[in-house]
């Protein structure tokens, strides 16, 4: 009878694959805006209404595992996935609404390539989250989460390109001022990537 009254453990799946979800959508719109610089508002604006949709799917989660009498895994793995995801998309979001009032001209093709890897890593970060419903697939998890962090180490060299090419070639002071900080937020977007795949490597060792 009591499990009649207890939510089903499948809602703490389909609410991580969905933040997933809006996380690779928030880092597509990213890369599209550095390509766009023509229309950013709309894409400051599309990943604005992400941030919040994502702020939206952790709040659920969080009243799901207090109204929850028997999780999938322990409740501080739960609650540091749920809030390292969404810590990410608000990284995204923070740099994003820069370029509002940031009127940069040209973005460095470095920067570029980051916004890329982000992408990238978003997308892997989907692909183990929407396997963690099973221990069958932990193998390919743990996978996911290898290319993961190459891909962090991908990022980590493109950023040190990026940023000894602005202090050799960048006169504009305010210009390099701007796009050094995206240069920051847009790494600490792939690094924040990267702590979600080491939460969940953690829960994939510890359970399988």
């Amino acid at each position: 009878m009591l499990k009649r009254f207890l939510p089903v453990r499948q809602d703490f799946f389909k609410l991580f694959e969905k933040a997933a979800e809006v996380l690779v959508l928030a880092a597509e719109e990213f890369h599209t805006l550095l390509l766009d610089l023509d229309h950013r508002q709309k894409h400051v604006d599309a990943i604005e209404t992400l941030e919040q949709e994502a702020d939206n799917i952790a709040h659920i989660i969080f009243g799901l595992l207090h109204k929850t009498f028997i999780t999938p895994f322990d409740r501080h793995d739960i609650h540091q996935l749920t809030t390292k995801l969404d810590d990410t998309l608000d990284l995204i979001n923070r740099c994003a609404q820069r370029f509002s009032f940031y009127e940069l001209k040209k973005i460095p093709p470095q920067l570029i390539a980051l916004a890329e890897i982000s992408v990238q890593c978003a997308q892997l970060l989907k692909e183990a989250i929407c396997r963690l419903h099973s221990l069958k697939n932990s193998t390919k998890i743990l996978e996911y989460c290898e290319k993961l962090n190459a891909l962090e180490s991908q990022a980590h060299q493109l950023v040190l390109v990026g940023e000894k090419d602005l202090f050799l070639n960048e006169s504009d002071f305010k210009n390099f001022f701007k796009l050094n900080e995206v240069y920051s937020w847009t790494k600490n977007a792939t690094s924040s990537c990267q702590d979600v795949a080491n939460i969940i490597k953690g829960i994939v060792l510890e359970y399988s």
